[in-house]
């Protein structure tokens, strides 16, 4: 950490730096300081002001006080920026804790989200299925050549339950059961 005074109108004294020094240490909530930087004026009828610039790794925080003596307000101005600095450090870590809860997001489509992307996918149309009969395999078969589509969802008419034949690459008719 490195630490620099500045005086104006007034001579940083080896008393007055060792007492910065000193409370700048009892502050042990500062993370990470790179530069600390005291600039101490006098001014006519004695006004004593104090400014602390404060470098971290994370940002930069300034505080002035100004008051009848110097001591105080450089123990003044030190509490102000600690409060700073705890007031900062508390803000980034509630924006690192507040998330996104699963149940507070609805669900959109891609169109609403994304609409070049949604322009190119194909559109979705939703079919009847009451067309799905009671068939046995091979008069699924046969329908599936006669209508020369690519698949067939019927009723298998033993055990009711939805079976698929398709059209394989290899030109031969496959067969999915559901439910095994």
């Amino acid at each position: 950490m490195h630490v620099e005074f500045t005086g104006r109108h007034i001579e940083v004294t080896e008393p007055i730096r060792q007492f910065a020094m000193d409370r700048l240490e009892r502050l042990r909530s500062l993370p990470d300081v790179v530069e600390v930087h005291f600039i101490l004026s006098s001014e006519k009828h004695q006004r004593h002001m104090a400014e602390v610039n404060l470098k971290t790794r994370d940002g930069f925080h300034n505080c002035t006080d100004v008051t009848h003596d110097m001591y105080t307000s450089i123990a003044s101005a030190l509490d102000k920026l600690e409060k700073q600095v705890l007031k900062a450090k508390t803000r980034t870590i509630r924006k690192r804790r507040k998330g996104v809860s699963p149940r507070v997001i609805e669900a959109q489509s891609v169109a609403e989200v994304e609409p070049d992307v949604a322009s190119r996918l194909p559109e979705i149309v939703r079919s009847d299925g009451s067309n799905v009969r009671p068939l046995t395999v091979e008069e699924a078969a046969e329908e599936l050549t006669r209508a020369g589509s690519a698949f067939l969802l019927f009723r298998h008419s033993r055990s009711e339950r939805l079976s698929v034949v398709y059209m394989r690459n290899d030109g031969d008719i496959g067969w999915i059961d559901t439910e095994r």
